[in-house]
């Protein structure tokens, strides 16, 4: 298995919204409800990519297999040194270190912008073992809980908040 990390091309958008969809569909990982649509999930990537933030693949042999990317932690002014990290692996391919790999690479390239100064990892606390253990293993500390934030599946779900400080 010949893993290679890169920028997420646009030819790949299809192939990510599956990924992407998958743990909205079958996980309590995304909040999201309903899938997303190509358009939506397209002006994301333009609006991360424009603010010359990474936006990862991970490839096996040209199909992708995991994605990643940075996105502003919130809009507010106050917030503009922290930016939250995305993470999805396709379902086929867990527990095979690429999202470490994703994870090693996000991080990589955000020291080489002035711009992020921390890192904020917001983590559904159902099935939440691995994306913890992954996170611990770059240096994030577990910062709290937002006690039954989020509602999906008719079940109410915490939010753990991880953050690490470049």
């Amino acid at each position: 298995m010949s893993l290679l990390i890169t920028p997420l091309l646009k030819k790949n958008l299809k192939d990510a919204l599956k990924i992407y969809n998958y743990y909205v569909v079958h996980s309590f990982s995304n909040f999201e409800e309903e899938k997303v649509n190509l358009n939506d999930f397209a002006d994301n990537y333009r609006k991360i990519t424009n603010k010359k933030l990474p936006y990862l693949a991970a490839m096996i042999d040209n199909d992708l297999v995991g994605i990643a990317y940075l996105n502003k932690f919130r809009e507010k002014s106050g917030y503009r040194f922290a930016y939250e990290n995305t993470i999805y692996v396709h379902n086929n391919y867990l527990k095979k270190g690429i999202g470490s790999r994703l994870l090693k690479q996000l991080i990589t390239l955000s020291k080489k912008n002035k711009e992020i100064k921390k890192i904020v990892a917001v983590i559904g606390s159902i099935d939440s073992v691995g994306s913890i253990k992954v996170h611990k293993k770059f240096g994030f500390k577990n910062c709290g809980r937002l006690k039954k934030i989020g509602f999906k599946k008719g079940k109410w779900i915490d939010s753990i908040i991880m953050q690490k400080d470049l």
